[in-house]
């Protein structure tokens, strides 16, 4: 009779073990199920910046958290070409809506939170740009991960001017 109490022990021990499943299999459902962490935020977030293989000087960058938004005004002095490279990570936002003026020239996109590749907006030297975002609700948990930086001319890809609405209206 002793197989009865370690069978009964097994079958316990089984259904444990089912119960700790973490869903689908997909990497961030053990990440969601943890809770977000800024640090493994930001480590996501500069892998997103990083995916760039282009000669970069960088200026300026920074980490403001989703509920502080982000107001940043940027010098574009000189000859060479700048680019902001912009993402965000959060669980609790999708995405986030970004203001870019330079002067009365104003333009507004969508910035998507978690993107695997950061968004690069070109903007050329001239005049101080300003980028914001309005803050999310009070206690949104997620990071606003940018980089100001110069590049080389012939390393511009895409837009050339990011207040210049290319390929459409404004």
């Amino acid at each position: 009779m002793r197989t009865r109490p370690a069978l009964a022990l097994l079958l316990a021990a089984a259904a444990l073990a089912g119960c700790t499943s973490t869903g689908s299999g997909s990497p961030t459902d053990g990440a969601a199920a943890r809770g977000w962490e800024p640090d493994d935020a930001l480590q996501r977030a500069d892998r997103a910046l990083d995916t760039d293989d282009s000669t970069l000087t960088v200026i300026d960058r920074n980490a403001p958290h989703v509920a502080s938004g982000m107001n940043a005004t940027f010098d574009a002095p000189g000859s060479k070409p700048y680019r902001l490279d912009i993402t965000c990570d959060s669980y609790e936002v999708t995405h986030l809506t970004l203001e870019l003026t330079r002067g009365r020239s104003k333009h507004t996109r969508e910035l998507p939170c978690g993107a695997r590749e950061a968004q690069r907006l070109n903007v050329p030297a001239g005049p101080p740009v300003t980028a914001a975002i309005i803050p999310a609700r009070t206690g949104t948990t997620g990071l606003i991960v940018w980089r100001f930086l110069t590049l080389d001319q012939q390393e511009v890809q895409g837009c050339e001017d990011a207040l210049g609405h290319c390929g459409g209206p404004a």
